[in-house]
């Protein structure tokens, strides 16, 4: 049965992976031919994905959607989360995707441990811990690359995507901080199905102002559909579901299939070129991983 449950564990994490890594490529067409607003997506990515996160929720575990907001600190801590954690992630995200690409957004914002380790190193006034240098170097050199593409003296990639790309790291590493009290107190799908909620409504206005000049059309629809659905509530479900069978640190290990599934299909489908010193650049960042899922001594978090 052990045997068993990795083998579930192992396939959930995957297609968790896979499941948010293709939301990304779909999401880079999207912007390459529908020509909608970045905002616009988040807002109606996050709304739905809220609504439906709850409504989940209320169905496996039956419990009141609202207890959450019984406490004052918790409350403000899940405010905190919307607007810093899951607001800043999706947007970041995207905004990387539509001035960049899917694999390179995808892989910035696999430094996320980089921000959390220097988060805690500031916060409990400790150097990194050895292994922690390690990730920080390989997140330095390799986000380097990606930018430079080897030609040390100009910048290759967009200037916003690069923003982007690294926002994205500092928002994952908030959505890893941030809820930390929550998640150990409440179901893990109702406080993300708060925090898409809430964190959708101050961009809302932009929703309503932009839909009369977006042309919907099937495609399109059924992009919002696949992003809403697959690339964030099965990729949030599976990930979280993998937990109950894996380690954290195998879980997070193993989610390196997001920028994977972003590359390949970038490349088959919307025919990306990926130079050598970029695979190199991508293989450090997503090295961190591994060293982070390594064994150490007084480690910071």
């Amino acid at each position: 049965m052990a045997g068993k449950g990795k083998l579930i564990g192992l396939l959930l994490v995957i297609v968790g992976g896979v499941s948010w890594g293709a939301s990304g490529t779909l999401a880079d067409y999207m912007f390459l031919t529908q020509h909608v607003p970045v905002v616009w997506v988040v807002g109606i990515r996050m709304i739905l994905a809220g609504i439906l996160l709850l409504l989940t929720y209320k169905i496996t575990a039956g419990g009141s959607i609202f207890s959450i907001w019984h406490s004052k600190n918790d409350a403000i801590l899940l405010i905190c989360f919307a607007i810093f954690g899951m607001l800043m992630s999706q947007f970041s995200y995207l905004s990387a995707v539509r001035y960049g690409n899917a694999a390179t957004a995808t892989v910035l914002q696999f430094t996320a441990p980089v921000f959390i380790i220097l988060y805690y190193s500031i916060s409990r006034r400790k150097l990194p811990v050895r292994l922690d240098v390690v990730s920080i170097i390989l997140a330095a050199v390799g986000t380097y690359l990606l930018a430079t593409k080897g030609d040390f003296g100009s910048l290759t990639i967009s200037k916003l995507g690069l923003f982007f790309g690294i926002c994205a790291g500092i928002a994952g590493a908030n959505c890893t901080i941030i809820p930390i009290k929550l998640l150990n107190k409440y179901d893990p799908k109702l406080v993300c199905g708060w925090a898409m909620f809430l964190g959708s409504l101050p961009i809302q206005p932009v929703v309503v102002m932009n839909t009369p000049h977006i042309k919907i059309n099937p495609t399109l629809i059924f992009e919002l559909i696949f992003i809403t659905i697959i690339g964030t509530m099965i990729a949030y479900l599976f990930y979280v579901a993998s937990l109950n069978y894996l380690k954290p640190v195998v879980t997070g290990t193993l989610s390196s299939f997001e920028p994977l599934t972003a590359a390949i299909l970038s490349v088959l489908f919307l025919h990306l070129n990926i130079t050598f010193v970029e695979v190199i650049g991508g293989l450090l960042i997503l090295m961190m991983a591994f060293v982070q899922a390594l064994p150490q001594k007084n480690k910071l978090e």
